[in-house]
């Protein structure tokens, strides 16, 4: 009776930790982290982007006891395609107002501006700028380096777009005198479709900070990847996009990203509604989750929770 009772203990112990085991693997699922994929090479895109703007309030500290100017970059560089393309960058407006540098790198985009910063002294900045060329008047896309070129057969994963990222606080690595306090960073573009027939697929931002926070959607995301970039949190949609149609998208970022969540994403993964140049398209809309042959009714804890019982009565009587 004795060894009865201690096998029944050591059952209640295995179904205690199973339990905990399971429901940590379930709350990891609903955090919509996607696994591992495989981006297979492609021979055009259907889905391209273009019109794309970003507006940044960056917070600078010089540590130093002597004055140093800093300068908005006016080119950015990251698989881009076509292969080798550079996003160029041509200033909207700054606040305050920047001042022509000594030495550009860009001079057929007006020059180099930035700003003077005193000695020991915090200076806050904003700035707009939009492409030009690829992602600007001419339509674009990312893509990742060395998509596998392998011919997979019957089943291909499709991943979609692909995104690209920088730091924020680069300005450091170039000045260590010079300190980024925050960083926000709204970006905004469209999206086309160049087919004539519907497309389907998920959309990443195509630049993204890292070890930063999203903060803001529109239109809200529907998961944020983990996986792509190591280190940046990428908003992600899952789209559907009437033949020559067009949709515009804005997202916003925070550095550092802090310990709190900065925008709530999660839910059931919806496809956004669009409104398209070929008139207005409504994507899926259900806002309810039911059981399905999907999803299913989360039998698991009920299970756990009847096996606990029927062995706690089960020892109760044997005790």
């Amino acid at each position: 009776m004795n060894r009865l009772k201690y096998v029944i203990l050591i059952g209640l112990l295995a179904i205690f930790l199973f339990s905990i085991f399971a429901m940590s693997k379930t709350d990891f699922a609903q955090e919509n982290r996607t696994g591992g994929e495989t981006w297979v090479n492609h021979t055009k895109t259907s889905l391209q982007m273009d019109n794309f703007w970003v507006i940044i309030t960056v917070t600078v500290k010089n540590k130093a006891d002597r004055p140093y100017y800093f300068k908005i970059g006016q080119a950015y560089h990251d698989h881009l395609s076509p292969e080798n393309a550079t996003i160029k960058w041509v200033i909207d407006w700054t606040d305050p107002q920047a001042v022509k540098m000594a030495k550009s790198r860009f001079p057929e985009l007006g020059g180099d501006y930035g700003w003077e910063i005193d000695p020991n002294k915090t200076k806050t900045v904003s700035f707009k700028l939009h492409a030009l060329g690829d992602f600007g008047d001419e339509l674009s896309y990312i893509t990742p380096a060395n998509e596998d070129p392998t011919y997979y057969w019957p089943l291909v994963s499709e991943p979609g777009l692909y995104t690209s990222w920088f730091l924020p606080n680069e300005l450091e690595t170039l000045n260590t005198d010079l300190k980024i306090l925050n960083w926000t960073g709204t970006f905004g573009f469209s999206l086309k479709n160049i087919d004539d027939e519907p497309v389907y697929g998920i959309v990443r931002a195509p630049i993204v900070p890292s070890n930063s926070k999203l903060t803001y959607s529109n239109p809200k995301v529907t998961f944020i990847d983990y996986e792509s970039v190591p280190g940046a949190y990428i908003a992600a949609w899952d789209v559907a996009m009437p033949g020559r149609s067009y949709s515009s998208f804005e997202y916003t970022y925070q550095w550092p990203a802090g310990g709190e969540e900065g925008y709530s994403y999660y839910g059931t993964p919806l496809k956004s509604n669009f409104s398209a140049a070929a008139g207005e398209y409504l994507g899926g809309n259900a806002t309810t989750t039911v059981p399905s042959r999907k999803t299913g009714i989360p039998w698991g804890p009920f299970i756990i929770g009847a096996l606990v019982i029927v062995a706690a009565v089960a020892y109760t009587r044997l005790h």
